[in-house]
């Protein structure tokens, strides 16, 4: 053996002081960990987010602890000793990365960030998200963190999903830990920066979570078997998620939401007619939002199926075909004492005279709107920035979107019901934080074996 191992083998000062540059590395983050959190609860701007707040001081708490567990307990031998404090080490960076992602989201609301536009996305999020548990008389969970991200479109990231910087490699066990952190989120194109009426996207990401937290996917998934041919439910069941969304964003926003997709997915036939992941071929996602607009009796500038065909090609025609059935099938689901078709408002899917009225208040210096202390305003409001956007700019008037930008955003975020986005109530997080600890600790002992 070289001397070089059977030294620091029998060098118990060195041993000492390898543990003490963990223990110091892991009460360092906790420190910032602490500070962060401190610091985030006693900020006005974060008042809807107390639960969020609580999930993440005890789960992080949690595993800062487990860490300091493993401290507390290594071997007397030295090498043994080195390789706990490297399992230490890289659990500790793993933490790190996770508290870190969860923390730039939030602090996008302090100066700085987009505090205006994200307090005008939380109310839509929450005037969304609130829809169907208030039918079915339930409790919601902690809802969804909206934060703007470096991308042309939306995106959901469900509980089960994880965040595509987190998942550098299969094994990493960073993906574990967002599973089960009970912190859905909804990313927002950067362009909402800048053109509010963008954050309608947030009612179709809102489906997603939707979905999952009212246990809605076996029922969607069965509508859709019995509804399509048995040689296209693989295709259709497989987009089930974005299927649901997007029919969702049509009850929540109406001609907004089709509006919205039409305008990211409009291209040559290359591009509509070929399907890509969870998602129809674009066409069939248009028409599928021209069918619910036309089944909730309001018109839309999107094609229905049948106007569709005339575009589709052979791959697409099965398709479109069977879209009138699908609509009616996933609008008949049950909910509560009514049907996921009883979510939609008339006022905002046909539209009515209140959007029709707010709309051209939207782009005035002071809008003169008022009663937006409701659960459905934020949802009106939303669907009439985008009507007065259409307007404005058929008009040849794109010099007043600039005053519209601002009017959505300053309405949008006085607007909704009194209430929090996450109510407290997320149950057992102690169990979870000690789960969650003890993965950290397999996880990095798994690596150190690889």
């Amino acid at each position: 053996m070289p001397a070089g191992v059977a030294t620091i083998g029998n060098d118990a000062g060195r041993l000492g002081r390898r543990v003490e540059r963990s223990a110091t590395a892991v009460n360092a983050l906790g420190r910032r960990i602490r500070h962060w959190l401190d610091s985030a609860a006693a900020d006005p701007v974060f008042h809807r987010f107390g639960s969020h707040l609580r999930t993440l001081d005890t789960v992080l708490t949690g595993m800062l602890d487990r860490l300091r567990a493993e401290l507390a307990t290594v071997p007397t031998d030295a090498a043994a000793g080195y390789e706990r404090c490297r399992r230490v080490d890289r659990g500790l960076a793993t933490l790190q990365r996770l508290f870190l992602w969860y923390a730039e989201k939030y602090d996008q609301r302090r100066p700085g960030g987009h505090p205006a536009v994200l307090g005008a996305a939380d109310e839509l999020a929450r005037s969304c998200w609130s829809e169907g548990f208030t039918a079915l008389k339930r409790k919601p969970p902690t809802g969804p963190l909206c934060f703007v991200d470096n991308r042309t479109d939306a995106l959901a990231r469900r509980r089960c999903e994880v965040p595509s910087e987190l998942r550098p490699a299969l094994d990493d066990p960073v993906a574990e830990f967002v599973d089960r952190l009970p912190i859905p989120v909804i990313a927002l194109p950067e362009s909402a920066v800048r053109e509010g009426w963008w954050l309608v996207l947030a009612a179709h990401e809102t489906g997603h979570h939707v979905l999952l937290d009212l246990d809605l996917g076996v029922a969607v998934r069965q509508a859709l078997r019995e509804t399509v041919p048995p040689e296209l439910a693989p295709d259709w069941t497989r987009w089930h998620s974005e299927v649901f969304a997007d029919l969702y964003s049509v009850l929540m926003i109406g001609p907004a939401a089709a509006w919205a997709i039409d305008e990211l997915q409009y291209g040559p036939p290359t591009h509509l007619l070929r399907p890509r992941g969870g998602y129809p071929a674009p066409l069939v996602r248009l028409a599928l939002l021209g069918e619910t607009l036309g089944a909730l009796g309001a018109a839309s500038d999107v094609p229905t199926a049948a106007d569709a065909a005339a575009d589709g090609d052979a791959a697409a025609a099965p398709h479109l075909a069977v879209l009138p059935g699908v609509v009616a099938a996933l609008l008949d689901i049950p909910l509560g004492g009514g049907t996921l078709r009883t979510l939609a408002a008339d006022e905002i899917v046909r539209p009515g005279p209140r959007l029709r009225s707010w709309s051209e208040q939207l782009a005035r210096p002071e809008p003169a709107i008022g009663a937006v202390d409701t659960p459905e305003a934020p949802r009106v409001l939303a669907a009439a920035a985008v009507h007065r956007y259409r307007a404005l700019t058929a008009a040849g008037r794109d010099d007043e979107l600039g005053a519209l930008h601002s009017g959505v955003l300053s309405v949008l975020a006085r607007s909704g019901a009194p209430g929090v986005l996450a109510p407290p109530g997320e149950a057992r997080l102690d169990e979870l934080a000690g789960a969650l600890g003890a993965l950290l600790v397999e996880r990095a002992a798994d690596d150190e074996r690889a």
